[in-house]
């Protein structure tokens, strides 16, 4: 399990099936106590991470947005509690889909291939801790081709804009073509 603050009172856990089946979770499980044990664990992880204390209210939204995993966002206190400029609205969660490759040549051969074929698409190109991710707006329809040289990042679209390094802002597979034809 992977958790990453979003905002002052909000916690985003991403858990993956093969998490929660080791676990003793299953699909059909909805009412099952095993659940109230994985969010108490998860409190008790975002109070030793982040220190977010105790409070009377507590909202967990979940979502699935690819096949492998489950997003947790849990929300410590009222809505009121947090500067409403920190907040992550949760619809802005799925506004990009983020892929990571292991080097620059991936990145290449992808927007090669995507060329090739006239599937070029708007995105943003990213450094963070020594892999590529690259970021787009889901509905392009090119998630099976870019998959094809990378992989889904376990991070979201939010961490690698906020802390890592940008190649190229806008229409980055173009870009990456100029330079390397």
């Amino acid at each position: 399990m992977k958790l990453e603050r979003i905002s002052s009172n909000k916690i985003k856990y991403s858990i993956t099936f093969e998490e929660l089946s080791e676990r003793g979770i299953m699909e059909n499980d909805l009412d099952s106590p095993i659940w109230n044990h994985l969010f108490e664990e998860m409190l008790e992880l975002a109070d030793q991470a982040y220190h977010v204390g105790e409070s009377d209210m507590l909202t967990i939204e979940i979502y699935s947005f690819n096949v492998q995993e489950l997003v947790f966002i849990l929300t410590v206190g009222e809505a009121d509690d947090a500067d409403p400029g920190e907040w992550a609205d949760p619809e802005t969660l799925e506004q990009e889909e983020a892929y990571f490759f292991p080097s620059i040549e991936e990145v290449i051969a992808l927007a090669g291939f995507l060329n090739q074929i006239g599937r070029i698409s708007a995105c943003s190109l990213y450094i963070f801790e020594d892999q590529y991710y690259l970021l787009q707006k889901p509905g392009t329809q090119n998630a099976p081709l870019i998959l094809e040289y990378g992989e889904r990042a376990r991070i979201s679209p939010f961490m690698v804009r906020e802390y890592g390094i940008a190649v190229f802002e806008e229409n980055a597979l173009a870009e990456l073509l100029k330079h390397f034809p």
